[in-house]
């Protein structure tokens, strides 16, 4: 105030404050926002949440689907100056998913408008959009932060999650190569199991092939008891 003051004797234009210091101001007022909503908390467990049920996305489809909806509407509505705190618990899911589940290809799902459209995906199909959601949610996300002046941040998040997912894919990766050697009883019981599943799965392909050609699974033909009568 005195400097300003000074300043105005002297007939100089007063002092502005630096432009770090406003930024600066700024995030520590975001912060405070998020810690006293508790939204911060809100999007670390969602993510949190999310992030383990992506290691059965067919069980907890319908819980993946609302996370994913949820985390859409907070990125429509939640200002940029918010959501650059909320960078990483955003993106860390939605990048697991669009990674694991996503296709380079073109998309051949329906429309989805409704929940029970949703439900009436086939088991490839509901992985598919859930890849597909989540790339909705880190495109609006990353237009937004773009918008707003915001996207090396975004850059930055992004890079630094996917290094941390890269990882722990590989040490994942390694540690199954080396299970026959380390433990070959559990690595014997997680073959069957392995097995199985793939059984499971390439009867659950055959029945929505039959379902899609015919309609139904087929109708079993019962043969006539032949009488002398």
């Amino acid at each position: 105030r005195e400097a300003a003051a000074a300043a105005e004797l002297s007939g100089e234009a007063p002092l502005q404050p630096s432009a770090e210091a406003a930024v600066a101001r700024t995030e520590g007022e975001a912060a405070a926002v998020l810690r006293r909503s508790r939204g911060r908390w809100l999007v670390v467990r969602l993510s949190h949440r999310a992030r383990g049920f992506l290691s059965r996305p067919l069980q907890h489809y319908v819980r993946l689907l609302s996370i994913f909806r949820l985390l859409q509407s907070l990125i429509d509505i939640l200002p940029e100056d918010l959501l650059v705190l909320l960078l990483e618990p955003l993106i860390s899911p939605l990048y697991r998913c669009t990674s694991a589940f996503g296709s380079a290809e073109s998309s051949s799902l329906p429309d989805m408008q409704t929940l029970e459209q949703a439900l009436n995906l086939r088991s490839g199909q509901r992985t598919e959009y859930l890849a597909q959601l989540a790339r909705a949610c880190s495109d609006a996300l990353a237009s937004k932060l773009q918008d707003g002046g915001l996207g090396s941040s975004y850059a930055q998040a992004l890079a630094k999650v996917r290094r941390a997912v890269d990882r722990t894919r590989a040490e994942r990766s390694q540690r199954r190569r080396l299970k026959p050697v380390t433990d070959p009883q559990a690595a014997a019981r997680q073959k069957r199991v392995k097995n199985r599943r793939k059984q499971v799965g390439k009867r659950r392909k055959l029945d929505e092939m039959i379902f899609e050609k015919k309609g139904a699974k087929g109708s079993i033909r019962v043969k006539k008891s032949q009488s002398l009568v």
